[in-house]
């Protein structure tokens, strides 16, 4: 950001609060060698000499042995993709796996599945670093020690054998189970005990939208949401864009309702209300903060008004609330004129809140339109009333044997440690040493999801499939198999899933004649879909809401703590995982920790700078964090991300440039943050918000924040030319950009300067745009360009240093509304292959050069790391290379793409769109005999967007899609007034709201 943009857009505290004051402010670590840059040449030198003399010697011989029968359908060097269904979470989202020379390199989103339509998040594209790593089980542990699975698997069916005969309770906790397959398998499991029960939980519950339908329409289902058939929607503390369920499939239905088409626009109306800056608010075109205490009254009093307009009365009088009642009403009014075309949502765990949304939907007629109750979600299960019941049998002694499998409830419900210990025999079915996996008798280890078959049904009638992409790593079993096993049958997983297909899917498909091929149809696609079976779903029937004053409950001068999961760690179970540990939350740019949030306003009323550490607590229980002053909060909230303080992360503890890694211990010291699910608390449901007192501490710690790093700047010289830049972010509303499809859109004026006139591209010229009124700021592409790009992690003391290595980026920008209320906006920034590109003109060795298809390359041989170039780049798109990434541990580099240079220490690198993939386009059309067509080449940040915001392709060809976004008259160039004249151009920002202006907002 430039000059006067701070006025209207501003990221964050002044950089004077931040240690540091630019990229390269700081000296390498301690211990590193270093050189002079005249003796590293006169070194450079006096090698090339010895070089030369030794010229002579012969390298060692190296063999190479041919493959003398070529496996089918394996070409060495050339990619393969196979569908499958990703492991991440429980949203079943369908993928491409690419898989080079029998290793998955890539995962990308299948453009063909019915729920994620082509997207993957952030957490879905990192999963692939957990197949390859080190730690995670390679086989059956007992009491801590290495074991054969026949011993255990003798050891264990005795235990149950005993267990069967004396009547013995055993209990199975597991996540939501999505495999209709496995589910199966755990119900024939269970059969064979006279005392055995499967409970489900989910580490961040859904249990009270269950609940509440069971109670108004009879049946216990989260109903599948349709974004994309509401006109309006309404959400209260859901970040349905984030992480609430299924973001990758809301992203892009969310997208799919708001088609900007100039005058015949259709776009939602998107309404927010929330005590925290979630993603969704930010994307949201009116935006409310609310007290979780006020949350009850506000929904009553919209469901009242709502009422009141259907019966022809007026509205009844309303408590006070931090939302004015002009805004209520607004939104009752919209819901009412939109009956059938709306979606009321709410992330509550509070079953009489979940009883006032249904009552919305119903009042609305939005069920069996909107929401969808005859094909239900499956995405999330669990019950915390059978999980409360468990713990309470736990802690009575009442059960002999617990199983766990897909949870980690000793880091999820702290307490759980004392009752588990009661249970004589424990089993984790966990892939890693977790909090629970420590105190068990026996691990059986599972397999990554890219190594096993395994099928999902997230969504009633959509069953995905998932197949191997590689051979095991180590001797692993699914749930399913192990079980089987256990129950004295020896079936591969291919096997039992082949079996229940043939008896629950196959008699009800229309799709192929034998199972055979229906088999193999299902498996090449990845998904197939059936009519739903029928379900007896009652008619909405209203039930008694308890009256609850929840604001009398808080204590004088208490805060309410809100706990919520981040796009990284979610729950906690990415705990191990670098990539996503380095990656900064979309919100706060903070990484490698989790903090305490406070409004600037509690912060000042406090005393509090971005780094002072305060005390939580309640009761007995205290947590310290470091304080993020986060705009857009509530002032009487805390908010404190999960996730973090997991002994998965302890391998961190000693990070450095070489990566040493802790193997896992009891405890939470050297963890990555602190768990503050300690504070969940029972009362019918899980609440992840209570009443608190936060004090200061007197001690700071840094945060890893990357906020301020790389901002966008104007040289001295020419900002005094030029004293009213063109905004970064540019805006419009839907009213004016409907009169003017250019509203908001700021020209310039070309300034002449020495570079030629025009460059000529005779062939092709590489460019991009990215709609920022899509982009929802979920950072799944930042994850994708690393993956694809070999991108190494830094860790939390380089991030402080300025020196993270991503060569993407989200810049999140806030706005003051004249009401006091905040706007965000997001915007993807990476190199913008200028054409008259300023990073070439001051690079000494010509290691930064223009091709003759509009690309800024970098030849890393030639780099010999001035930095003259960063310093020149008034994007601030190009990163330094410090480190000599180790690369010891050999299974950890097979994520590593062969056809993306690993760069070494001393050179500067940055976004090339990846030119591997046009060049691997290039050959794959000269080899059919055609030219590249559009749509042949995407990049790995496009490919995996959820909301399609990104294009790329060929503007020299008219008919190509980024060619006629750069011809939209919404697009403009980021710094334009430079002459730089960069190959990406960004669509403005449109807010449906009712002012008719546009364009007003200048930087």
């Amino acid at each position: 950001m430039n000059g006067n943009d701070r006025s209207r857009y501003w990221k964050g505290p002044d950089k004077s609060t931040v240690p540091g004051d630019g990229e390269f402010a700081e000296e390498l670590p301690r211990g590193t060698f270093m050189l002079k840059r005249r003796d590293f040449l006169h070194v450079a030198g006096f090698a090339a000499a010895v070089a030369a003399t030794t010229g002579c010697s012969r390298a060692p011989v190296q063999n190479a042995i041919p493959m003398l029968v070529q496996p089918e359908q394996l070409v060495p060097g050339t990619s393969l993709h196979y569908a499958t269904t990703c492991g991440g979470c429980s949203a079943g989202c369908g993928v491409l796996a690419k898989v080079r020379d029998g290793r998955p390199i890539k995962l990308e989103g299948n453009p063909q599945h019915p729920l994620s339509r082509g997207g993957l998040c952030a957490v879905g594209q990192a999963s692939l670093l957990g197949l390859y790593d080190s730690q995670r089980l390679k086989s059956p542990l007992r009491d801590g020690k290495e074991v054969a699975w026949e011993a255990l698997d003798t050891e264990v069916t005795s235990a149950f054998s005993d267990l069967r005969a004396k009547g013995g309770s055993l209990r199975l906790l597991t996540g939501s189970i999505t495999s209709p397959t496995t589910r199966s398998v755990v119900d024939q499991f269970l059969n064979t005990f006279p005392n055995a029960k499967h409970v489900q939980y989910d580490a961040v519950s859904y249990s009270a939208i269950l609940d509440a339908h069971e109670r108004t329409h009879n049946i216990r289902a989260v109903p599948h949401f349709h974004f994309d058939r509401a006109a309006v929607i309404v959400a209260v503390d859901a970040d349905f864009l984030g992480t609430w369920l299924s973001p990758v499939e809301y992203t892009a239905a969310y997208r799919e309702g708001r088609k900007l088409n100039g005058a015949r626009s259709s776009c939602s109306w998107h309404v927010q209300f929330e005590s925290r800056m979630s993603l969704t608010g930010s994307k949201a075109d009116e935006r409310y903060t609310i007290g979780p205490a006020e949350r009850s009254e506000l929904l009553r009093q919209i469901a009242d008004r709502i009422e009141s307009l259907a019966n022809g009365r007026t509205g009844l009088p309303a408590r006070q609330l931090s939302v004015p009642p002009s805004a209520i009403e607004k939104v009752a009014r919209k819901l009412w004129e939109t009956r059938g075309r709306s979606i009321v949502v709410s992330g509550s765990n509070d079953v009489d809140e979940q009883l006032v949304i249904n009552r919305l939907n119903h009042l609305l007629g939005n069920y069996g339109t909107t929401v969808d109750l005859t094909s239900p979600s499956y995405q999330a299960v669990g019950s915390d009333q059978a999980l409360s019941a468990l713990f309470d049998e736990l802690q009575q002694g009442k059960v002999d044997a617990l199983l766990v499998a897909g949870v980690n409830p000793v880091f999820d419900l702290p307490f759980a440690i004392d009752a588990i210990k009661h249970v004589p025999l424990v089993i984790s079915f966990a892939q890693r040493m977790d909090e629970t996996s420590l105190l068990a008798k026996y691990v059986a280890p599972g397999p990554h999801f890219l190594e096993t078959w395994s099928d999902a049904e997230p969504v009633a009638g959509i069953i995905t499939s998932s197949q191997p992409m590689v051979q095991q790593f180590g001797q692993t079993r699914t749930l399913a198999k192990t079980l089987s096993k256990w129950m004295g049958t020896s079936a591969s997983d291919q096997e039992i899933m082949r079996q229940y297909w043939k008896m629950a899917y196959f008699p009800r498909q229309k799709y192929a004649a034998s199972f055979d091929a229906f088999w193999d149809r299902s498996i090449q696609d990845g998904f197939f879909e059936l009519a739903p079976a029928l379900r007896n779903v009652a008619a909405f029937h209203a039930t008694p809401v308890g009256v609850e004053q929840k604001a009398a409950s808080r204590e004088s001068g208490a805060y309410s703590l809100v706990l919520y999961p981040t796009m990284a760690m979610r729950g906690g179970s990415e705990a191990y995982n670098s990539w996503l540990h380095e990656l900064p939350d979309p919100i706060t740019k903070v990484t490698w920790d989790n903090y305490a949030c406070v409004s600037p306003a509690t912060a000042t009323k406090m005393g509090l700078a971005e780094g002072d550490v305060v005390r939580i607590s309640s009761g007995q229980l205290s947590l310290e964090l470091p304080t993020y002053i986060q705009p857009g909060q509530h002032n009487d909230v805390v908010a404190v991300p999960l996730g973090y303080g997991s002994v998965l992360s302890k391998r961190f503890a000693n990070i450095g440039p070489h990566w040493i890694d802790a193997l896992p211990s009891v405890g939470t010291d050297g963890c990555v943050g602190k768990n503050a699910a300690g504070f969940v608390v029972f009362a019918g449901t899980r609440r992840f918000e209570l009443p608190v007192r936060i004090q200061k501490t007197g001690s700071r710690q840094i945060l890893a924040s990357t906020q301020l790093h790389h901002e966008l700047s104007v040289p001295e010289t020419l900002a005094k030319l030029n004293p009213e830049p063109r905004p970064i972010i540019q805006e419009t509303t839907l009213a004016a950009y409907k009169q003017n499809p250019n509203a908001g859109v700021h020209e310039h004026e070309e300034r002449e300067d020495l570079w030629p006139a025009d460059h000529p591209y005779k062939g092709h010229r590489w460019a991009m745009v990215v709609d920022l009124e899509a982009c929802s700021g979920c950072s799944a592409c930042v994850i994708a360009c690393q993956a694809e790009n070999n991108i190494p992690v830094v860790g939390k003391d380089e991030i402080r240093r300025n020196r993270e290595m991503h060569w993407m980026r989200i810049d999140r920008y806030y706005s003051n509304r004249p009401d006091g209320r905040v706007d965000v906006a997001f915007q993807p920034v990476m190199c913008q292959q200028c054409e008259n590109a300023p990073c070439e003109t001051v690079c000494p060795v010509l290691a930064t050069v223009h091709s003759e298809e509009g690309l800024s390359q970098q030849v890393y041989n030639r780099c010999v790391g001035t930095r003259y170039c960063a310093n020149n780049c008034p994007y601030k798109g190009r990163r330094f290379n410090w480190f000599n990434y180790s690369r010891d541990d050999k299974l950890q580099n097979l994520v590593l793409n062969p056809d993306v240079t690993v760069r070494s220490r001393g050179v500067m690198e940055k976004c090339s769109f990846c030119v591997q993939r046009i060049e691997a386009a290039r050959i794959d059309a000269k080899c059919q005999g055609r030219d590249i067509a559009d749509g042949d080449i995407q990049t790995a940040c496009q490919q995996s967007c959820p909301a399609k915001a990104i294009y790329f392709g060929d503007i020299n060809d008219p008919k190509s899609e980024v060619a006629k976004k750069m011809r939209d008259p919404r697009r403009y160039r980021v710094l334009s007034e430079l002459n730089l004249r960069p190959a990406v151009g960004y669509l403005t920002i449109v807010r449906n709201r009712d002012e008719n202006k546009g364009g007003e907002h200048h930087g």
